[in-house]
């Protein structure tokens, strides 16, 4: 188990009891719309996605707000040799689609990897060209469309350590200021083999 917490949101690693709901939301078309893979999702094939990404280079998690379950965010692939890990976020519950929660989810997961674990990742996101509103949301973040990208459809873009110092700067003191009592980011969870070497070093620091 992993929780990270900051900005009034709580990512909570995803665990198997969860999976279904997931799969519920990932199936409605007004999500699947917006990503690559739009077949159907069985609940066997949701237990065979959970099972692979369930590992030190996968990390999942629900977001909690205002004590609900409203959306997932991820950072996967991670590669220890070149860092990089693909980042993506959908919020289900429709009353917080047009808040400030993605953003602050973001914000909380990006702080703990480049600033607490001071882990050296570019970050990459895939985002299909249509979906206009989720590329100005990375642009504020500070990733960065790759080149040769025009005229794919699901489009690549990179966030390195620098441009989201610049851009996060931003961000953070209006989150902060949003958040004056939840500002500061807290995470806890236990040593495990699902958890890369850095993790486990600050989890374990952490429990003395």
């Amino acid at each position: 188990m992993l929780i990270i917490e900051q900005y009034g949101v709580r990512l909570v690693r995803l665990q198997k009891s969860n999976i279904e709901l997931v799969r519920y939301w990932r199936n409605q078309s007004d999500i699947a719309n917006y990503m690559e893979y739009r077949n159907y999702i069985t609940p066997s094939a949701q237990i065979n996605w959970f099972d692979s990404i369930n590992n030190k280079n996968n990390y999942y998690f629900i977001i909690e707000y205002q004590n609900k379950k409203v959306g997932l965010i991820n950072s996967k692939d991670y590669n220890p040799k070149y860092g990089f890990g693909e980042g993506g976020i959908f919020i289900w519950d429709k009353s917080f689609i047009d808040s400030y929660v993605a953003v602050f989810s973001t914000l909380c997961l990006l702080n703990f990897v480049f600033f607490t674990l001071k882990l050296p990742v570019i970050s990459t996101a895939r985002i299909l060209k249509s979906n206009h509103k989720a590329i100005n949301y990375n642009k504020q973040i500070g990733y960065k469309l790759l080149p040769n990208q025009e005229l794919i459809e699901n489009q690549l873009y990179e966030l390195t350590f620098e441009e989201y110092q610049k851009h996060a700067s931003v961000l953070n003191n209006a989150a902060a200021q949003l958040n004056k009592d939840n500002s500061v980011l807290k995470y806890e969870g236990k040593v495990s083999d699902k958890n890369i070497d850095q993790l486990n070093l600050l989890l374990s620091k952490a429990n003395h």
